[in-house]
């Protein structure tokens, strides 16, 4: 997370920060980089060795939340083969993998709230689980996330205010967001052909469906860490940019969020391959902690 005046270069293998001092880190050991401030000095020649890495950079706004996202392209030795499946999967298909998006994504949510000692709206939640349908045609989902955040958050609660909760959640759903856009499109997969999301406005359709089971994550941070005194200041920012490295449980392992991602879309190829949705592996969300890699 960038938050000085700062040039970046590249010497040795090594991204170069240069501010007051002088940073160096090894290319393979960045995941994500945050341009927080517009007085950043960056050549075409350190984004092209950036996208070669397949790291993903993010811009962000005057309020320092993220409108930008630079991710690697056609980085896939497959890509034509991939994309013709990606275009190909049937509706039925489709519908099956929204659903167990959808489920696992409630059953994530009342996770959350059962952490947070909300018991009885963590078991209408479960409830809901059980009647959602394929393609979630009666729209569960809704149902589910407008009990959901009024339990969490207070009855006045709106998504659509400008408060610190907002801010933080939108935040941290964006880094999330990123993370998914890099690796969609790291398995050759084109971002704006969704499973359920379909505007033609959105680049990233893909992505918005696969981001939906770790929303919850962020959530629980939020609701843990953040209250309406609290400054949206850099250390919070970086706390919410961490979450890529907290624990969740996929295919029965605990893995981080970046390396659960990665399994995910992984997955994700399997199933289409064998034509076969329960394939597709999604993260269990777990208490806030970071992973270790030991």
């Amino acid at each position: 997370m960038i938050t000085q005046p700062t040039k970046l270069s590249v010497q040795n293998r090594q991204l170069k920060i240069t501010q007051d001092e002088e940073w160096s880190i090894p290319m393979e050991d960045i995941s994500s980089i945050i341009l927080e401030t517009p007085q950043i000095s960056i050549s075409s020649k350190v984004m092209s060795i950036i996208a070669d890495n397949k790291i993903v950079m993010y811009s962000c706004d005057d309020k320092h939340l993220p409108n930008g996202i630079f991710i690697p392209f056609a980085s896939h030795s497959r890509e034509l083969k991939t994309l013709k499946n990606q275009l190909d999967c049937s509706e039925s298909f489709k519908k099956r993998c929204w659903q167990k998006i959808v489920v696992r994504k409630i059953l994530n949510q009342a996770e959350v709230l059962r952490l947070c000692n909300k018991k009885l709206m963590s078991e209408h939640l479960e409830n809901i689980v059980n009647k959602v349908n394929s393609g979630d045609t009666s729209n569960r989902e809704a149902i589910a996330a407008k009990g959901y955040f009024s339990s969490l958050f207070g009855n006045t609660f709106n998504r659509n205010y400008e408060n610190v909760y907002n801010a933080a959640l939108n935040y941290g759903y964006s880094i999330i967001r990123g993370a998914i856009a890099r690796t969609v499109v790291s398995y050759g997969y084109l971002p704006s052909f969704g499973i359920h999301h379909k505007s033609e406005l959105n680049n990233y359709n893909l992505v918005d469906d696969f981001i939906e089971p770790f929303r919850p994550i962020v959530d629980l941070w939020v609701r843990n860490n953040i209250n309406s005194e609290t400054i949206f200041n850099k250390n919070i920012r970086a706390e919410l940019l961490n979450l890529l490295n907290v624990d969740v449980k996929i295919q029965g392992k605990l893995q981080s969020v970046n390396n659960a991602i990665n399994v995910m879309i992984s997955s994700y190829t399997t199933a289409i391959n064998q034509n076969d949705y329960k394939k597709l592996e999604l993260p269990e969300l777990l208490p806030i902690q970071i992973h270790s890699y030991e």
